[in-house]
Formats: structure tokens, C-alpha cells, sequence
């Protein structure tokens, strides 16, 4: 198996050499992530059951974003891999979010209303997803926030910001 390698970048998002996941994580350097928001038709979110931090909410999609690849290209392939999406997707911001010394990343938040026929099937990535109300996704974080990864919660305050 190889290694996957990242773009490492400073926070104006250029890139400055290059990482791979344990390197990164191990020292705190910054990287590229991809987020997808998916959404039904009456606006819910499709939140991930998050495998490897032990059922912890997470974004409905998300994943490094590959040397060289753009977050665009990076957010469409995970759409493909965890949930089999396929379907355009929104830019809605790039930000930078500290989610504590190992992890800095640069997300790339993107959106999209799942379509009709869409239908989730669990796979090696993704086990479960929920659908959540955001108010209650809000409530939950506000009172119940170590139920949620830390990437998750900036990206959504962020979406939050963008949207109001």
C-alpha cells in the first residue's frame, strides 16, 4: 500500500511542499480537506456516523484533498467513494480551522441537495448516515459537543455564518 500525498500550504492556501496524513497530524502542519454538506429536499442534513473516531457526527462526506488535486476534484471523488454522489456540487467557502495542535486544516466546504433516486448504501468508508433538522444539529452542538468531530463543528459554524 502507498502512501497518499497531500499539498502542505501556509494559511493563504499556497501550497509549500508537500505531506502525508500521519506527518501532517503528528506535527500540526497544514493541509486540504473537503467537506460536503448533503441535504434532502426539505433541507435536512445528511450527517456521517464517523467510523474511525468511534461514532462521532461528522460532515455527510469528507476527506484530504490529494497532491495536486483541487478541492473541487477532491470533494466530487469523496462524494463518490463514501456516498456514491455524483451530482454537482456548490463552493461555498475555503477557510482555514484549527481543530487543535494536530489537526490544521484548509477545508474546501461544498453542498448539494441530494437528488430523488439518490439512495444510500453502506461501504468500506461510510456505515451510517443520519438525517438531522440543522436546529437541532445546533442544539446538539451547543450542549453535546464531544459528539461531534472538531472538523465538523468549524464547518458548520462556518455555514452557518455564511448563510445568515
Amino acid at each position: 500500500m502507498s502512501i497518499e500525498l497531500f499539498d502542505a500550504v501556509n494559511l493563504q492556501d499556497e501550497v509549500i511542499g508537500t505531506t502525508d496524513k500521519i506527518k501532517a497530524h503528528a506535527s500540526g502542519q497544514l493541509h486540504r480537506v473537503a467537506a460536503v454538506y448533503v441535504f434532502d429536499k426539505q433541507g435536512r442534513l445528511y450527517v456521517q456516523v464517523h467510523k474511525k473516531s468511534g461514532g462521532l457526527y461528522d460532515h455527510s462526506v469528507g476527506g484530504h484533498i490529494s497532491k495536486g488535486e483541487t478541492y473541487a476534484e477532491g470533494a466530487a471523488r469523496e462524494a463518490r467513494e463514501e456516498l456514491g454522489i455524483t451530482q454537482p456540487l456548490e463552493e461555498l467557502a475555503i477557510f482555514y480551522s484549527d481543530e487543535g495542535p494536530e489537526f490544521q486544516h484548509m477545508f474546501g466546504l461544498y453542498t448539494c441537495v441530494a437528488e430523488p433516486s439518490w439512495e444510500f448504501i453502506p461501504n468500506d468508508e461510510v456505515d451510517e448516515i443520519i438525517l438531522m433538522d440543522l436546529t437541532d444539529i445546533r442544539e446538539l452542538m451547543a450542549s453535546e459537543p464531544e459528539k461531534f468531530t472538531g472538523g465538523f463543528i468549524n464547518t458548520m459554524n462556518e455555514y452557518v455564518r455564511l448563510k445568515n
